[in-house]
């Protein structure tokens, strides 16, 4: 009997030892998960869709997962948000919180999220972690035209501002002229482009200043330039009354406005009888602008439209006894346009006459201009002479 109890003795005794070095075992175990819990980060919209760390928005969500349980109460002492932030916090398990953004967040902000050290569920502390993330990136600007700088920029410009990459729509511009004037967008296909075009034309030899401020549909109050330009707009050119042999002009006229063309295809001729001008266009583009005679009180030019019917570089006036040099006629009864009568001794007619009615009814134009609107013309340019 004595002996059977030995044996007995010893299995309990192994029993023991086995049973101790398991439990340790175990509280190693559950001592090393309690010490190496790790956490991770992951971002989410309000439809539960996975988020970029450059796109937070309000009402997002922030799941911070663990691997191991970790003590609730009083968790959100743990956690950490530069620049502060408001946001609502709830447990989905004792592995998993979710912080949800309650305020509207500034474009363009960078955020540091940071847990600090935790105690897993069996109260062993643990070394938080960090994240940094950021709200909408704005718009980048790529190119702007008229360009910073840019002069003799015409009065009917479009005015373009190209970006890398669509606006968001969350996001809208606003811009803002110096001197203000009125615009229209103009549509196009290129969803990263922002078109703009004067209502009206601008102003001749002006400086405008264009800046583009972005705004947020999302944070009211956000405001930020984010485009810069100023160029200045060309000068008319001016009203030539005629140039020397070396296409010097000799005279000039300032001008405050530009014709408007009243053909946008093809060449054509525009006189203006009240300010005794020619002006020369093709496909709506001034070519030049010339001083001219037109005819008396009594001997009126004709107004209307008329087209070039016979061109010739030197033709003879046995009615006047005058060269008509570079002569365009454009009526049947001979009216025409032509440089300067001159008399067979090479004098000029009427030099100082240019702007004043003074011919028979024909167009007169300086040397230089005549031979250049010749040259410009063929049979059949149409002429419109107008008040």
């Amino acid at each position: 009997m004595i002996k059977n109890k030995k044996i007995f003795d010893g299995a309990t005794i192994l029993l023991v030892t086995i049973l101790f070095f398991l439990i340790i075992a175990i509280l190693g175990i559950t001592f090393w998960k309690e010490k190496t819990i790790e956490s991770d980060f992951k971002f989410f919209s309000q439809k539960r869709s996975s988020k970029e760390l450059n796109q937070i928005i309000k009402g997002d969500r922030i799941i911070i997962s663990f691997t191991g349980p970790v003590q609730i109460e009083n968790f959100n002492e743990n956690i950490l948000i530069k620049p502060q932030l408001e946001y609502e916090s709830s447990w989905i398990t004792n592995h998993q919180l979710q912080l949800t953004i309650k305020e509207q967040l500034i474009p363009e902000v960078d955020y540091e999220l940071k847990l600090k050290s935790f105690k897993g569920k069996w109260g062993f502390l643990n070394e938080g972690t960090e994240i940094f993330f950021s709200t909408d990136s704005l718009p980048k600007l790529e190119s702007i035209s008229p360009f910073e700088g840019q002069i003799e920029v015409g009065i009917r410009t479009e005015i373009t501002f190209e970006f890398e990459e669509s606006i968001a729509s969350q996001y809208y511009l606003k811009i803002k002229t110096d001197p203000i004037f009125e615009f229209e967008n103009i549509e196009t296909t290129e969803k990263n482009k922002i078109i703009i075009k004067p209502i009206n034309d601008l102003l001749f030899d002006t400086e405008y200043k264009i800046t583009v401020d972005i705004k947020s549909r999302n944070y009211l109050d956000f405001s930020q330039e984010i485009a810069k330009t100023i160029f200045k707009t060309k000068r008319p050119s001016v009203v030539v009354y005629s140039w020397n042999s070396k296409g010097i002009p000799t005279k000039t006229e300032e001008r405050l406005e530009l014709q408007e063309s009243q053909k946008m295809v093809g060449k054509y001729i525009d006189i203006d009888l009240s300010k005794q001008n020619l002006y020369i266009f093709e496909n709506g583009k001034e070519l030049g602008a010339y001083k001219v005679s037109t005819g008396i009180r009594g001997m009126n030019t004709p107004t209307g439209e008329f087209k070039v019917l016979a061109q010739a570089t030197r033709p003879w006036s046995a009615t006047y006894g005058l060269y008509m040099p570079w002569f365009l006629q454009f009526t049947k009864e001979g009216h025409g346009i032509h440089e300067l009568p001159e008399w067979p001794g090479g004098y000029k007619e009427g030099a100082n006459h240019l702007g004043i009615p003074v011919s028979h009814g024909c167009v007169r134009l300086g040397v230089g201009p005549a031979k250049n609107v010749y040259d410009f013309v063929g049979i059949g340019t149409p002429i419109i002479i107008h008040y």
